[in-house]
């Protein structure tokens, strides 16, 4: 099996508009917390499984187009909109949606000289993703 590069095999909208051209890396995350069950006749640590918390992290280089999609809806928390992810592999397109349940945090502009003016942050994704597969 062939490995997949990044770069033109990865779709990401946000609020209806497609904000790929902007960013440089973006991470689908699905943190599923453990929950200790053990107790005095446990042989051992149990655990069974928490609720999934699922976040995409973005980054790219910062633009002001970037920042008007983006940034209305970090300085306003709350703010829910629909988003989704999209990875192009060899025979099909794996799309994860996640419809008016993606809110804007972490957003920061970090600046340094002699560098560019970059944009990062979190997509904070509330429920479980419809997942499909074209």
């Amino acid at each position: 099996m062939a490995g997949r590069k990044a770069r033109g095999n990865v779709v990401v909208y946000y609020n209806s508009q497609n904000i790929t051209q902007y960013c440089d890396s973006s991470d689908l995350d699905d943190a599923i917390d453990q929950m200790e069950t053990t107790n005095l006749a446990s042989t051992g640590v149990e655990t069974v499984a928490g609720d999934p918390k699922w976040t995409i992290k973005l980054s790219g280089m910062w633009d002001n187009a970037i920042d008007a999609i983006l940034a209305p809806d970090a300085v306003t928390p709350g703010t829910k909109r629909t988003a989704y992810i999209a990875y192009t592999g060899s025979s099909a397109t794996v799309t994860y949606t996640w419809t008016s349940n993606a809110e804007i945090a972490n957003w920061k502009i970090p600046s340094k000289v002699g560098d560019f003016i970059k944009f990062n942050c979190d997509l904070a994704l509330s429920g479980t993703p419809n997942r499909t597969s074209a």
